[in-house]
């Protein structure tokens, strides 16, 4: 059952907040809190006896639940060794029936040390519990085991289910984790079925992997994308590598812990838990294009008019979406085994035409205890399918928005008169009807996650304190797509076909074992080891098979008759399958946690490691890390200040791996490279090498230093910490050219170059207010991350990325070469304009000069997009039975890229007008003069600060008991997620992608509905 108190014992981690008001905000939070210290109020709690009631098997009694602050809702109250037993209501109160005069009852409630009190002759009890400071300061999870959060020596983040967000949306649960945790960006289009980026900590690679590692219940490399929300325990996350570095090569990037609930003694009883979420999507803000009367009224260009009045954007949008999810667990257990299970279904309508998904699974989690304590097993089978109506990143796959910006509005997508309902035309590449390709094509993307995984630990009694735990775990992705293009479809009129048939199917197999001892011991003298020592082997697999016919009588069949089209028996038709490269990485790892009366500790890891990707000369390698931490707040000098509850400075340093690239880059691979007549007639194919080995390739190699102090003061009313860090990656792996001979290919995969990135994060939180009926709890985080190319593969050397649309194709934005930072622009700088309406630029001299006599070697480094902070800042206020939360996020200090104006909103650029234009450029004087062609310059960069209000939900609670037997809680919330985004950036969205080097554009040619979602959840527990 979940668990809810007015103290809140479980505090959320982090929160936004205003730029203006940063350190008005920290003041106030300090002097609240002191304030708040005296201000609980109990004068109104009713502890008088009630009359007692006793039959033959005992008496009735009242037990009141009480912290120093007031009552505490949901404490467990049970008449020990019996199942008689329930949770204190709203009023911190319980009434048990038949509790005999010889009885005791055990109380307790996480965050506080459990309690025994004897009935006797007693019929009102008030028990007040006292906090447990271990709990209060957690257990976190860390590499192959937990430790108390008072130990930790590096930089760990960790959040309760209870922190995440609710209500929000999203297709995973990285929805629920925006503005969590300070330096942690996530990227997302918005699409339904889009896929989510994350970063952590900054860029940490050019070419190899850039996103953290997922490790689920103990297991690498999980996929978010398969987590249920309400299945979630909690999340840690580890950014410094002094935390990652007992992951080795994987850890580069940080690395995100994921705990999924499990059974609890329930003392033999069935809890059960239902929720279920109804949700409606808005469209709100999109782009103000031109009316058909305002597209016939311009005077700038030849206008097309097809007298009719079309609002594409509007067209492409499923105004009557709906969403449901339904979650269902249970949960049993007794000392020595409890299960928990769970089953979910949801449906999830975009905003979109045919953009939908439809989930369910299930998972099953159990604990056993065998043999009197000596072996432990955890089995865990997870399994999810989800079923997709459009692809959230390939442009023919998905709805068009961009096409939807340039359409003519003056020409309707339908036409009555048509066999298909759509009006369809061919020939022009700028033009074209976007709603009926979508219609016209059915798009069913299946996804599978099957996971059966067993944790297995054997508790060797005579040595108190050691075990030994081995996992073992098999996953099995599957990835089905089915395409069809009907006749009508634009492709097949312009290609005289009858209907194009696709079939896919993609598997990967993962397996993972783990094996290790653990040895934790508390020794006399305030002493105490947490060690771990063990392997770890993973195994991947994969591989895929296609086909692809045309030209079809019968359309209703689809593609479930693909051998059917003529394409095939006329020997066009496509078919191909491959296999993946297997992968393989074993370790042997340890590490080692001492501390001395909880105020020195130090911490040492070491993993040796090694994959398959590389030669066997160069196969292994050593990741390591050292960290110590000094607990402040003990020593003798900080007895006076005793509003001081804790002060601990962290230092560490520690080495990461990265060996997230493909298999291909060391495989010895083959492919056909020419067409040859035998001498009996025949033709053959001749094959060859495709790819140069590198034998000395190797890791690129992530060295990361972070300095950190936690706090808490006012007996843990405010807390947070701060950390700063430096990294430093080398032998970064680029694809460089090489002689030819002696190499059979033009290119080389080798480590080469140097880059480095440094940083800060801030947290601060606080129970601001605590009183008998209200509380205000308050979590913000800042931080700051920046990055630089130190070298490259040779002097002058440089990629170029970000590259621009058509039509036009002004150039690429982005270049990194020695020196560079991450997020710079590389772009021409702006000079003015002639008389005419013309660009003008600066050359690398620094004379004006006509846009038409630029040169590449002109641009300059311009601007960034990466902010300067990041900020998070999250409030829960409770008033009696209602809860109110409302989280925020700002991105200050970074500039965008408008491509609108620069697309859409100069006047004449157009040719014979068959674009739409982009409003606002008609009536902002930065714009509405402009006539020539459109430059990649710093004209169109603008500061993108923000501050965004990502979800406020209004909750109430009611106690079910006093009412029903049957039910314990009852609780129903509703959430705009969403809600508004505040700036002074002229273009469409100025979130954009920060992630990566060679981002930071709001992008006419990727551009998507900004959603607004209401939802009403509601909460029921048995």
């Amino acid at each position: 059952m979940e668990k809810c108190s007015k103290k809140n014992s479980q505090k959320p981690r982090v929160g936004l907040f205003n730029p203006a008001a940063a350190f008005l905000t920290t003041g106030l939070l300090f002097m609240a809190s002191a304030h708040a210290l005296g201000a609980t109020d109990k004068s109104n709690i009713d502890r008088g006896p009630r009359v007692e009631s006793v039959n033959q098997q005992g008496k009735t009694v009242t037990v009141i639940v009480s912290d120093a602050s007031g009552e505490l809702i949901g404490a467990n109250v049970i008449v020990k060794g019996t199942t008689n037993g329930n949770v204190t209501d709203f009023n911190g109160q319980v009434i048990l029936d038949n509790v005999p005069a010889n009885a005791v009852l055990e109380i307790s409630y996480i965050g506080y040390q459990t309690k025994e009190v004897p009935v006797g002759n007693q019929t009102t009890i008030n028990v007040t519990l006292a906090e447990d400071s271990q709990a209060l300061e957690e257990v976190v999870v860390v590499g192959y085991g937990t430790m108390e959060k008072k130990q930790v020596t590096s930089s760990v983040t960790s959040l309760a289910a209870s922190d995440m967000m609710k209500g929000v949306g999203g297709s995973d649960i990285t929805s629920s984790l925006q503005g969590k945790i300070s330096g942690l960006v996530m990227s997302n289009n918005g699409a339904t079925n889009a896929g989510t980026t994350i970063q952590l900590r900054g860029l940490t690679s050019i070419n190899s992997g850039k996103q953290p590692l997922i490790v689920v219940d103990g297991f690498p490399g999980g996929d978010i994308r398969a987590l249920n929300q309400d299945d979630i325990k909690s999340i840690d996350v580890l950014k410094d590598a002094s935390a990652g570095a007992i992951y080795g090569t994987r850890a580069a990037s940080g690395v995100i812990l994921i705990t999924t609930k499990s059974g609890s003694n329930t003392n033999g009883k069935v809890k059960l838990n239902y929720s279920t979420e109804l949700s409606k999507k808005q469209n709100y803000d999109k782009p103000e294009m031109l009316t058909a009367d305002e597209y016939r009224a311009r005077t700038d260009v030849n206008i097309v008019d097809y007298g009719q009045n079309a609002d594409w954007w509007d067209a492409m949008l499923n105004k009557d979406n709906f969403s449901q999810k339904h979650h269902l667990s249970l949960e049993l257990g007794t000392e020595n085994a409890q299960v928990y299970t769970s089953f979910f279904y949801e449906t999830n309508e975009g905003i979109a035409i045919k953009d939908g998904r439809q989930d369910y699974g299930g998972r099953l989690n159990a604990n056993f205890k065998l043999f009197d304590g000596w072996l432990e097993i955890r089995p865990i089978v997870d399994y999810r399918q989800t079923a997709r109506t459009s692809d959230g990143s390939d442009e023919d796959k998905k709805p068009n928005f961009k096409q939807a910006l340039y359409n003519n509005p003056t020409r309707s997508p339908y036409d009555p008169e048509s066999e298909s309902g759509y009006n369809v035309w061919t020939g022009e590449t700028l033009d074209y009807n976007i709603v009926a390709d979508r219609m016209l094509n059915t798009y069913e993307g299946l996804d599978k996650w099957f996971k059966p995984e067993v944790t297995m630990k054997l508790n060797i009694k005579p040595i108190e304190g050691l075990s030994y735990t081995q996992t073992l775990g098999y996953e099995n992705r599957q990835w089905e797509l089915h395409e069809f293009d009907s006749r009508y479809h634009r492709t097949e009129v312009t290609n005289n076909r009858t209907g194009r048939a696709y079939l896919g199917f993609d598997k990967t197999e993962n397996l993972t074992s783990e094996g290790y001892f653990t040895y934790v011991k508390e020794f006399k003298g305030g002493h105490n080891l947490n060690a771990v020592a063990g392997y770890s082997f993973f195994e991947t697999n994969g591989e895929n098979f296609n086909m692809t016919n045309y030209n079809f009588q019968v359309e209703g069949v689809k593609f479930w008759d693909i051998g059917k089209g003529s394409y095939l028996t006329d020997g066009k038709a496509a078919m191909s399958s491959a296999k993946d490269i297997t992968e393989r990485l074993f370790a042997l790892y340890a590490r080692a946690n001492y501390s001395y009366n909880d105020k020195y500790m130090v911490s040492a890891t070491i993993r040796h490691e090694g994959s398959s990707k590389f030669a066997a000369e160069n196969r292994w390698g050593n990741f390591w890390a050292l960290s110590g931490g000094w607990r402040i707040s003990a020593e003798e000098f900080m007895k006076d200040f005793d509003w001081v509850t804790d002060l601990k400075l962290r230092l560490g340093y520690g080495v990461t791996g990265n060996n997230d690239f493909d298999a291909s880059y060391m495989a010895n691979t083959l492919s056909s490279d020419a067409y040859w007549m035998l001498p009996n007639g025949n033709w053959a194919y001749t094959y060859g090498p495709t790819s140069n080995v590198n034998p000395g390739l190797g890791w690129e190699e992530k060295a990361e230093w972070n300095i950190g102090l936690d706090y808490a003061f006012f007996n843990n009313r405010l807390y947070g910490k701060f950390d700063y860090y430096r990294r430093k990656i080398n032998g970064m792996l680029y694809n460089v050219n090489v002689p030819q001979p002696p190499y059979p290919n033009g290119t080389q995969w080798q480590n080469i170059g140097e880059m480095e990135s440094k940083g800060w994060e801030f947290e601060v939180g606080g129970d601001i207010i605590q009183t008998k009926d209200f509380t205000w709890t308050s979590n913000l985080n800042l931080s700051h991350n920046s990055g630089k190319i130190l070298s490259m593969w040779g002097d002058g050397t440089y990629i170029n990325g970000n590259t621009f649309d058509e039509p036009g194709w002004p150039g690429e934005a982005s270049r990194i070469q020695d020196g560079a930072e991450i997020g710079a622009f590389y772009i021409w700088k702006f000079a003015g304009f002639d008389d005419d309406g013309n660009f003008l630029l600066y050359n690398k001299e620094g004379d004006v000069i006509p846009a038409s006599e630029k040169t590449d070697n002109d641009k300059q480094y311009i601007g960034n997009y990466l902010p300067k902070v990041l900020m998070g800042w999250n409030n829960t206020f409770r008033y009696k039975n209602f809860d109110l939360g409302i989280n925020m996020r700002s991105w200050i200090g970074f500039d965008v890229y408008n491509s609108f104006p620069m697309y859409l909103g100069i006047q004449g650029q157009n040719g014979a007008g068959q674009w739409n234009l982009w409003k606002p450029a008609l009536e902002d004087e930065r714009y509405n003069k402009i006539r020539g062609v459109k430059q990649l310059c710093d004209y169109f960069l603008e500061d993108g600060s923000f501050l965004k209000i990502d979800a406020i939900t209004l909750g109430y609670s009611l106690s079910l008991k006093q009412y029903t037997k049957w039910a314990d809680r009852l609780r129903i919330y509703g959430t705009v997620g969403n809600v508004a985004t505040i700036t002074g950036y002229s273009g469409y969205n100025p979130e954009v992608d920060i992630t990566g080097w060679a981002n930071g554009v709001d992008k006419v040619w990727d551009c998507n509905p900004i959603v607004r979602t209401y939802t009403l959840g509601i909460q029921v527990s048995f």
